[in-house]
Parts: structure tokens; sequence; C-alpha cells
């Protein structure tokens, strides 16, 4: 006959890490110290751009931009109120400085050369991209590019080119706006090499470009499309070359179209060839 067995305490037991006390301090701790990393001093600033005023955190923008934070780096003082209009005889009386810049709706920073939908866009973008489902449309990430630039935030920037540029069927041919991402990228100091599919597009579709299109692009940018386009022409009016011992391009006419239309527009804006591609043709095999 077999002893039986004491039941065994199946109790999950926490890591030192996880106990009860965790967090709590001992009798024989250390006086807590600052995390290096995870404690923040920064102020509540406030900013006026047009007539809305905004109230937030400095550390996103001073992390982010060179430009915000040698602004939260200089010292804050008061800034001197205009003299008052009648002062005691005995001359005694003084104006009460006005608060620091940026400390209250009375006296903000003011913020020029960017639009309140970029600046909203930008606060959005920091205290919400992190969250599952953030999107933005289109237009609000150019405005996000624009803010980035004027501001210099290396990483926004990056991230609004992205998804300007790259962004499923952006520079597709039958895009509904192509013009507005050469203009958006030249605006913005884009390479040119980031738009190389939609002026590809722009040079081989057969319809000219409209007076619309024309008044919003640059002189440079239609004198471009206009000597690209007239090149693409010519080059395309005969059938399509057949090198000796190679088979027939991939994607038919329109695939040596499409190279035709790129390798034009690479020779005209310079954009260097970063990397070979497969060619269009398909060698064939004995």
């Amino acid at each position: 006959m077999m002893a039986a067995v004491p039941p065994q305490d199946t109790t999950p037991t926490l890591p030192k890490d996880m106990s009860a006390s965790k967090g709590e301090p001992s009798a024989l701790a250390q006086p807590a110290t600052r995390h290096d990393e995870f404690y923040f001093t920064d102020e509540m600033t406030v900013f006026q751009v047009g007539d809305r005023l905004f109230r937030v955190h400095q550390h996103f923008l001073a992390e982010n931009s060179l430009v915000f934070s040698s602004m939260f780096s200089l010292p804050r003082v008061p800034v001197p109120a205009p003299a008052a209009a009648s002062t005691s005889p005995d001359g005694s009386a003084a104006p009460t400085p006005a608060p620091p810049e940026g400390t209250s709706d009375a006296n903000p920073i003011l913020l020029s050369g960017v639009t309140e939908h970029e600046f909203e866009t930008l606060l959005r973008y920091f205290y919400k991209s992190m969250h599952d489902g953030f999107a933005l449309p289109q237009a609000s990430w150019i405005a996000l590019l624009s803010i980035a630039h004027h501001f210099d935030f290396p990483n926004v920037r990056a991230r609004a080119v992205r998804e300007v540029f790259a962004a499923p069927g952006a520079q597709a041919p039958d895009a509904p706006d192509l013009l507005l991402l050469v203009a958006v990228a030249e605006r913005y100091d884009v390479p040119p090499g980031t738009v190389l599919p939609a002026l590809a597009a722009l040079v081989a579709r057969p319809a000219p470009l409209s007076e619309a299109e024309v008044a919003r692009s640059t002189a440079l940018t239609v004198s471009r499309l206009a000597a690209a386009r007239e090149e693409f022409v010519r080059r395309t009016a005969g059938p399509a070359p057949q090198p000796l011992g190679l088979a027939p391009w991939l994607g038919g006419e329109r695939g040596w179209k499409e190279d035709a239309a790129r390798e034009i527009v690479r020779k005209i804006w310079v954009i260097p060839d970063e990397k070979p591609r497969p060619s269009g043709r398909r060698i064939t095999t004995m």
C-alpha cells in the first residue's frame, strides 16, 4: 500500500521584482534619485498661432527640434510693462512687469510662418501617433511636412515624407493629383528622386498640362516637364527597340514606355540611379 502524498502548494511564486512590496521604500533604502531619462522638468508653455492659443509641454518640441531647444534654453525674464499712465506725486509708483513670455495667455510666445492647422497637426502627431489606428489625411501630412521643414524637426519630416510620397497608390499613374506631389517636393526640398514615379507618369500621360496645373507650378517645373514630354514623344514614336539576343520587353509596349519616361526624368532632373534595377527586357536562355 502506497503512502499518501501530501498535497503540493501550487501558489505561484512571484519574482523578487514583482513582490507585493514592489515600489514601496524600505527603512534601509537609499534616498530616491531622479531617473536619468524619465524625470521631466519642462514647463507648460503658451503659444499663439494666428488667433489661437495652445498650452503644451516643452519636452516634445525641444527634444525633436534644435529651433525649439534653443528657444527654451533662453532665460525667461519678465517683460517690462509700459509706463503707467499716471503715477503718484512722489513718483514712487512703478509699472508691474508682465509675466515671462510663454507663461500665460496674456503673454504667449508668438509663432510666425506657420498656420494653426500645421501647429495643431504637429501636436496631434506628438500626443496621439502612438495609438493604434492613428492616421491623417494627405493634406494634414503635407501640413506636418511644412512645419517640420520650417522648424527643423528631422524625424517628423522623415515620417511625413514617407506618408506623403510612399503611401500606397500615392504616385500611381491614375492618382488624382500627381503634380501636387511634385510641387510639395519642390517647395520643401524633398529630393526629386522621391517623386520619380509621379514625374514619369506626368511625362508619359497623353493629356497635356492644364492651365490650372501650369498656374500652380513653378516655371522650372513647367519647363522641365515640357522638355521631358517632348523627348518622350520623339523617343516612343516608333516601335520598341529590340536588341539582338534579347526577348521582348516585360510588360509589353507599356513597360518599354514607362522605362523610357523614367530614364528621361532621371536625365532632366539629374536624378542618380542609386541602385541597379532589373531591366525591362528578359534575356533568353539556351
